[in-house]
């Protein structure tokens, strides 16, 4: 099989390509690796830490989803005449304050969800 071959271009003109083409020129110095190696060290750990984030990202969506459909299934079914008195009696009682740290409270809560 033929080996792969990239090259590589930094940028003189872009300072952050020509701080890292500086540091590749100088790897010896930093590490026992050869470029080469180097560089394929690095691409195999991101390809390892994609990876997990992307379990990670499914587990954190399936955990959201059964806490979405226990929520769904444990809801209590309250007539919206009786529901809307209640809100209406329990946001009258609330100071400004209180008021205003519910709503931080529901929003800091829905972020979990989104």
């Amino acid at each position: 099989m033929k080996p792969y071959t990239l090259t590589i271009r930094f940028r003189e003109t872009d300072e952050y390509e020509a701080e890292v083409g500086a540091f590749m020129r100088d790897l010896s110095k930093h590490t026992d690796k050869s470029k080469n190696k180097f560089v394929i060290d690095l691409i195999a750990e991101y390809m390892k830490r994609s990876e997990q984030e992307r379990r990670e990202n499914n587990f954190i969506e399936r955990l959201r989803k059964m806490i979405r459909e226990e929520l769904e299934a444990s809801a209590i079914n309250i007539p919206d005449s009786v529901q809307q008195a209640e809100i209406t009696s329990f946001i009258s009682e609330m100071s400004e304050d209180e008021e205003a740290a519910n709503a931080a409270s529901v929003l800091n809560d829905l972020e979990l969800f989104c």
